[in-house]
């Protein structure tokens, strides 16, 4: 049995970043699911839009909103807001701030209808900007919203048959260009970002900031993408983006991973698609996800992640981890909501011995009182020893995920944590005295 020592010292000097951030909106299914009152529980703090599900995977692209390609782009009877209009008020109802994909869902049909180039970037750059102005400044009877961040399409670089762009590299790389400039031109206060990257094409992405350094093209957020079944993977790929952003002169973006989740390896024997969708969705839906998800947001606080989204948020059968397609909550929702509890509080300095355990944690409070989680992604029952936690007061432990069989704490501050597993800690109520970790 694995041991690891957990020691408890003094604030850092940071607080905890709302890094819990997911992709779309908490209702589906033409609204007969609606998790809203679970994302404002959670203070889900950023949504980025893509691949939504409400009422069809449609709901923000470019092509549902300007049906005809042929139509004048400042003429505002040539857009069709509607349904996108009902989609974003219920994302903006949840105090969520939004990230908004300009350009497509992935299409994994045999026949792609619309991943396709434009067939004029800069009459699309308009079409762009007419969304712009719809939700910024009230445009063709729209509204104030204030959206800070607009990505220019999503990964371009993906390999697999077309299924997000259809064109080539430099088709895109010109997209971007000429979108970036003319949104700038236009709307010089908010954040231009791409290219919304799958990792795994080096030479596109690199090749992207090459041409947005020597271009001097807009590039206020660079936005990366991971599935992993390690943490680690994710925090390597952090620090690959920041020796690529350093070397070519964007040491000053926001990052933005706005794609991650749980990827299980699958046995290359197993032949059965359906076989191995349950394997892969019942891991990301169970508490192997949860304890990859809670390790992922512990270990992002010390990335320079400035903005992180979850694939996926809303209530659906395949990548949301966070409810069932009924909109009841899961065990990452619970992690998602205990983030929500610490996010803004100071951070309490939690480091684990030498070993390479596997395991994460965060603790943050205030005074003598402070709250920590700790997870446990790997398939071992570890042993942790926590050592520094205020005496002056009794702690309570509690495992997401189950009603019964938490782990204790004893008087030598050690427990057990089990396999795949999400630890709460905090002090014990008192029947007299209120918890003092609130936020201020």
């Amino acid at each position: 049995m694995n041991e690891v020592v957990l020691d408890v010292g003094a604030p850092d000097g940071t607080l905890v970043r709302a890094l819990h951030g997911v992709n779309n909106g908490p209702v589906t299914y033409g609204g007969l699911v609606d998790a809203s009152d679970l994302y404002r529980e959670a203070q889900i703090p950023f949504v980025r839009l893509h691949d939504p599900n409400w009422p069809h995977a449609w709901e923000v692209d470019i092509h549902t909103i300007f049906p005809d390609f042929d139509r004048d782009p400042s003429d505002p009877d040539s857009y069709d807001f509607a349904r996108t209009d009902d989609y974003i008020a219920s994302i903006v109802a949840t105090g969520a701030s939004i990230v908004y994909r300009l350009g497509e869902s992935i299409e994994h049909s045999r026949r792609k209808y619309f991943v396709h180039p434009p067939a004029d970037a800069a009459k699309w750059a308009q079409v762009c900007l007419g969304i712009i102005r719809h939700y910024n400044e009230g445009w063709a009877d729209g509204y104030a919203y204030g959206i800070a961040h607009w990505e220019i399409w999503n990964e371009a670089d993906n390999p697999d048959i077309g299924v997000m762009w259809s064109g080539t590299d430099d088709e895109y790389f010109t997209l971007y260009a000429v979108t970036a400039k003319a949104i700038r031109a236009a709307f010089p206060e908010i954040r231009i970002g791409g290219p919304a990257c799958t990792m795994i094409n080096e030479a596109h992405t690199r090749e992207f900031l090459r041409r947005c350094r020597d271009e001097r093209l807009p590039l206020d957020f660079f936005s990366w993408h991971t599935y992993a079944d390690k943490v680690s993977s994710i925090v390597d790929n952090a620090r690959l983006v920041d020796g690529w952003l350093a070397e070519y002169g964007f040491d000053d973006v926001e990052i933005h991973l706005n794609e991650w989740n749980h990827i299980a390896e699958v046995d290359p024997a197993e032949t059965d698609p359906v076989r191995v969708r349950r394997f892969l969705f019942d891991r990301v839906k169970g508490m192997e996800g949860a304890s990859f998800a809670a390790g992922v947001l512990c270990a992002l606080q010390d990335t320079s992640v400035t903005v992180a989204n979850y694939y996926d948020g809303q209530p659906r059968g395949w990548y949301c981890g966070l409810f069932d397609d009924f909109g009841a909550a899961l065990p990452t929702y619970g992690v998602f909501r205990e983030f929500g509890r610490l996010s803004g509080l100071p951070r309490v300095r939690a480091t684990f011995d030498g070993t390479t355990s596997g395991l994460y944690a965060i603790a943050a409070g205030r005074d003598t009182e402070i709250e920590m989680l700790i997870a446990n992604p790997t398939a071992d029952v570890v042993r942790c020893v926590i050592t520094g936690l205020p005496s002056s007061a009794e702690y309570a432990a509690r495992q997401l995920g189950e009603e019964t069989g938490s782990p204790s704490l004893d008087n030598a501050g050690e427990m057990m944590l089990p396999a795949h597993s999400v630890v709460v800690l905090r002090p014990a109520p008192s029947p007299t005295t209120p918890s003092r970790i609130a936020k201020e």
